[in-house]
């Protein structure tokens, strides 16, 4: 039997405009997700490693400065801190692998009494809190730690070993 040469024109046909333009549109949206999913991943990303960093130099900087504080023999403790008050060499100093563009900042110190909290610090009991923060330039990753930090007593001080 001889092949009928309805059939042969009809499987050699090719894909129609329409469907071609349907083929390409769907393409390029699954594209356009794929791109936006990277985009999303990488800022995500970003941010997450700036947060890492600024956490972690945040309690560096919380270490040194109670560590300047407690340096036996020297009269360290600043009653009623000032904005930066700690941010002294002897504390920045062990910030070494901070990026440069990161910004270190201590807050104005509030005393801390029996009575709680002084916001203005009118005065200084011999304790205080202060206020840490660490931010990458862009503002993305900010890290802020609150820490109390304690006059060292002279164990030959009466009032220090009761």
């Amino acid at each position: 039997m001889l092949p009928n040469r309805r059939d042969d024109v009809h499987s050699d046909r090719g894909e129609t405009l329409v469907e071609v333009l349907a083929a390409v549109v769907i393409l390029g949206i699954a594209g356009v997700a794929v791109m936006a999913g990277l985009t999303l991943s990488v800022k995500a990303s970003d941010i997450h490693r700036k947060d890492t960093t600024s956490g972690a130099y945040v309690r560096s900087f919380a270490e040194a400065i109670e560590d300047y504080v407690a340096t036996p023999g020297a009269d360290n403790y600043k009653p009623c801190a000032a904005l930066n008050a700690y941010k002294v060499g002897a504390v920045t100093s062990r910030l070494t692998d901070l990026p440069a563009s990161y910004v270190v900042t201590q807050g104005a110190a509030r005393s801390v009494g029996p009575t709680g909290t002084d916001a203005a610090c009118t005065s200084d009991t011999g304790v205080q809190q202060l206020t840490l923060t660490v931010g990458s330039p862009d503002g993305r990753g900010k890290e802020t730690l609150t820490i109390v930090v304690r006059k060292p007593c002279d164990p030959s001080v009466a009032a220090c070993t009761s």
